[in-house]
């Protein structure tokens, strides 16, 4: 005789999870759309568990909170063939900030305890996009969480459901577009540069050559990601580890660079890679990918020497000095002019040449193939990575 029994879903939606750049509140036609497309997309997982089954997908709806706290609560039924029962309460919200986990999880944890012996409690977090350090805060504050990029921690039960790394998919609504925009990126580099200590608003400004607008949406998204704390120093990253997951998640090298490649008859990286330096002088370079990796942390053979340019050299001057010869793909060289120009600050020194700096080369090899992974999970093993985050 298989036994079934009810497991409930309840979702808390805050209606004023969003401001937009205007000040105004989302719209409820937006509310109503991520509530259907959160209630889509975890039936649709819960349906594809075979010891699930999944019959009344019905919810049933009534205003819950006050005038600072509206909401609705929404009931979904379904049976499951063993084990059990359980309860799933959820909260949903437009946002997923560190302040609203963590409030998520307190009201939860008052009005549904997972300890009581009576009833078992799943409590689960879904917004439209929950970054890795978003997803480790309900982690430690005990939530499962669901966005609809498609990230989720489901665990309970006989059901456990784990996917990581999915891309942001709905735009940014809050001041600052994107902590991760080219120009704030600026700001990134400096402060993740170790050991990591304080950094005052105008020194970051003056170093990044940026705004001091700029540099306080940086500082005031980083503190409400709890990325970040207010030192007497200035702003002090806390996660570094985090911030670089965030960042890589949402790093496109075809989005941030211009790229021409170069077939040569030389053919070993460090000859080419001095070729270079000594054509390029003293105009602003900096190599990167596996020749850089290779220097810093060797692991992996370099097949393509990379380096950044402010501006590309001649393609006859090239050929004078090089005989290198403009190729669609396939090349020795690779030669780089960055969309924004402080990929060309941070710069280190290895083997007498300019590298640009661990966090970038981490970045810039992570995607780039050619056991190019590798090499960048190598170098961030390093302990001076990045002059050190301990």
């Amino acid at each position: 005789m298989k036994l079934k029994f009810s497991v409930k879903i309840l979702a808390i939606f805050s209606l004023f999870g969003t401001i937009t750049p205007a000040g105004e509140i989302m719209s409820l036609i937006e509310i109503d759309e991520i509530e259907r497309k959160t209630r889509d997309l975890l039936l649709g997982k819960l349906r594809g568990i075979p010891s699930l089954d999944v019959k009344d997908d019905r919810w049933v709806r009534r205003a819950v909170g006050g005038p600072s706290d509206p909401g609705y609560s929404l009931a979904l039924k379904i049976g499951e063939k063993k084990g059990g029962p359980w309860e799933i309460r959820a909260i949903i919200k437009a946002q997923a900030q560190p302040r609203q986990i963590r409030t998520a999880a307190w009201s939860l944890n008052r009005k549904h305890p997972t300890q009581d012996p009576e009833n078992k409690i799943y409590h689960l977090f879904a917004a439209p996009y929950i970054s890795p350090g978003a997803a480790q805060i309900c982690k430690e504050e005990n939530l499962g969480y669901l966005d609809l990029a498609g990230n989720c921690h489901l665990s309970f039960g006989s059901v456990h459901i784990h996917i990581e790394g999915k891309p942001n998919i709905h735009k940014e609504q809050r001041g600052l577009k994107s902590l991760y925009a080219l120009k704030a990126t600026r700001l990134l580099r400096l402060l993740l540069q170790g050991p990591l200590v304080g950094h005052k608003v105008q020194d970051l400004a003056d170093k990044a050559k940026v705004s001091l607008g700029l540099v306080s949406k940086v500082r005031k998204r980083l503190l409400d990601e709890e990325l970040a704390k207010e030192t007497p120093d200035g702003i002090r990253i806390t996660k570094p580890q985090v911030l670089l997951d965030g960042w890589a998640a949402v790093d496109r090298w075809e989005e941030r660079t211009t790229t021409r490649e170069y077939s040569l008859l030389v053919t070993d990286p460090a000859e080419i890679a001095a070729r270079v330096h000594a054509l390029l002088g003293s105009k602003r370079h900096a190599f990167s990918q596996w020749f850089a990796a290779f220097l810093r942390r060797p692991y992996t053979i370099p097949v393509l020497t990379t380096v950044y340019v402010e501006e590309f050299p001649d393609d006859e001057k090239l050929k004078e000095v090089l005989l290198a010869r403009r190729v669609d793909s396939g090349g020795r060289l690779r030669l780089v002019q960055p969309k924004d120009k402080g990929v060309l600050e941070q710069l280190q020194t290895v083997g007498g040449f300019p590298l640009v700096s661990d966090v970038q080369l981490y970045l810039d090899l992570l995607r780039a193939g050619l056991r190019g992974d590798e090499a960048a999970k190598e170098l961030r093993k390093s302990p001076d990575f990045s002059g050190g985050w301990t």
